[in-house]
């Protein structure tokens, strides 16, 4: 799997059931708009085919100068996900809209949910018939 240029294909394509591990440790904020803002960075993407297939980690497949990519987001409600320190070239920046409606987040139309979120980061899984697909953002 090479070059995943935009979150747009994360969100569309690469959301997935976890383990039950606390993967995001810390302290525990409520999840709002106001607090979901800031900067995160990619650290897992899992995905299952089905409930019975074992998990992939497809973040490993990436390449380093995707692994330090950030997703923004902002207070206007628009994100940017934006190359980090190792720019790849072609760029993977791109920006959108974005969305919190109580645990059900909407980044240009793809709807994820927010299933642990605290102040050090958050987990979205995105369901697609039998495929699933859980992003880990770390905050930065």
């Amino acid at each position: 799997m090479k070059k995943m240029y935009s979150i747009s294909i994360v969100f569309a394509f690469l959301f997935s059931s976890c383990k039950n591990e606390n993967i995001i440790p810390n302290s525990v904020c409520n999840l709002t708009q106001a607090n979901i803002l800031g900067s995160y960075k990619i650290t897992s993407i899992i995905y299952k085919h089905n409930p019975q297939s074992p998990e992939i980690d497809y973040f490993m497949y990436y390449d380093e100068c995707e692994k330090d990519n950030l997703l923004i987001f902002n207070s206007n409600n628009t994100y940017v996900f934006s190359e980090g320190a190792t720019a790849c070239s072609p760029t993977t920046s791109e920006s959108g809209n974005w969305n919190l409606n109580q645990s059900l987040i909407t980044i240009n139309s793809e709807l994820g949910t927010v299933t642990d979120f605290s102040c050090a980061g958050m987990k979205i899984k995105k369901v697609y018939g039998a495929e699933e697909t859980t992003i880990i953002l770390a905050k930065q």
